[in-house]
């Protein structure tokens, strides 16, 4: 059986001038990243393309730089690059279209064509638009530059990323549509209303690329190229107000975040840390280390079955001053042996600007060593 209650001054110190600077850039950090967050995401809604169902988009006065390739084995592999690139794949192969051997044969049965930048002979404008998720509506304006004989403008739609069971690689820029429409009286405007074949449908779109390009049918001569990715269904804001809206959200979301975590901050630097340990001889020790704030212990109390053989008295801890306490302990009354060595304790204090707290702390009673 214990007797008696030791109390001692552990350590004492006062914060330094940089421990209380660390604390108070501790204090605003999370709001500091909280700013930067908002200024990111203001910075990131205001560069996303607003969402729109549909696109207009115009050739330029050069016709850049395009390949088109025949692949014809499984093996074959299309590049992946800056450079405009049409692969027409066999008729016969699960990739192909029924243009592909029509398409060889005009551009004289070679396996990569490249064709190189030049001049414009026209200009091309289209608005691109989803009628429904599998169905595109086109609008091609063209006007001529200079003139323009056997004119053919192919409406043609390509694929990237097309993964097949047994075709390795992957395949890049794969024809997926072609829709030619002859231009013999120059300016004009052509309409067309064209079907996703495979299984493409609007949801595939970040994928898909839409080509048109005018040229001649007899010669292939070519006198104007567009390019241009296709509509993305509900995808950025629709204005600057729902960019505002957006942000606004955000930032009441991220503010709210950034008040729980330097709540929970300041939880951890202001309350004071309990641990418990033994002696030399076994007997419990605990230790109450004061936080950034003043503390004033009430009451300690142990827990059934045991009790203190003497009370701890009450005590003023100064910030960032810790004391060590002996526990002396005994069984409790009505008890005659006591069968655990666990000794459960709890510790009532204040803390100035954080109210009234109880700490939990578990100590073990081991015989001397």
């Amino acid at each position: 059986m214990e007797t008696g209650a030791v109390v001692k001054t552990f350590m004492r110190h006062q914060p330094s001038a940089d421990d209380m600077d660390g604390d108070k850039v501790g204090s605003w950090a999370p709001f500091c990243l909280a700013f930067l967050l908002l200024a990111l995401t203001g910075w990131g809604l205001w560069t996303i393309p607003e969402n729109t169902d549909s696109l207009e988009v115009g050739s330029d006065e050069n016709i850049p730089r395009f390949i088109e390739h025949f692949p014809s084995g499984v093996e074959d592999e299309v590049p992946v690059d800056d450079v405009l690139r049409i692969s027409w794949h066999p008729e016969d192969s699960e990739l192909g279209t029924l243009k592909t051997d029509d398409r060889y044969l005009e551009l004289g049965e070679m396996d990569v064509v490249d064709h190189p930048s030049e001049p414009a002979n026209a200009e091309l404008y289209a608005t691109i638009r989803w009628a429904d998720q599998q169905t595109l509506n086109v609008t091609v304006d063209v006007q001529i530059l200079s003139e323009i004989e056997n004119g053919i403008l192919r409406l043609i739609l390509i694929e990237d990323e097309v993964e097949m069971f047994g075709r390795t690689p992957t395949q890049h820029a794969v024809v997926r549509l072609y829709d030619p429409t002859p231009i013999t009286d120059g300016n004009g405007t052509v309409h067309r209303e064209l079907s996703l074949v495979n299984g493409l449908t609007i949801d595939d779109a970040p994928r898909l690329k839409f080509v048109i390009l005018l040229s001649d049918m007899m010669t292939e001569q070519n006198h104007a190229l567009l390019s241009s990715s296709l509509p993305i269904a509900d995808n950025g804001p629709t204005d600057a107000g729902h960019r505002a809206s957006t942000l606004l959200a955000t930032g009441v979301i991220i503010l709210s975040l950034a008040g729980i975590v330097r709540s929970e901050w300041k939880r951890e630097v202001m309350l004071p840390k309990l641990r418990g340990s033994r002696d030399s001889q076994g007997r419990p020790m605990a230790y109450l280390k004061a936080g950034l704030r003043d503390l004033h212990l009430r009451e300690v109390r142990v827990l059934h079955p045991w009790r203190l053989a003497k009370e701890i008295r009450e005590i003023d801890l100064p910030a960032g001053t810790e004391r060590t306490f002996a526990v002396r302990v005994k069984p409790d009354r009505g008890v005659e042996e006591v069968q655990t060595s666990l000794i459960d304790t709890e510790w009532s204090i204040e803390v100035e600007e954080m109210g009234a707290w109880v700490l939990d702390l578990t100590l073990h009673k081991e015989p001397p060593t």
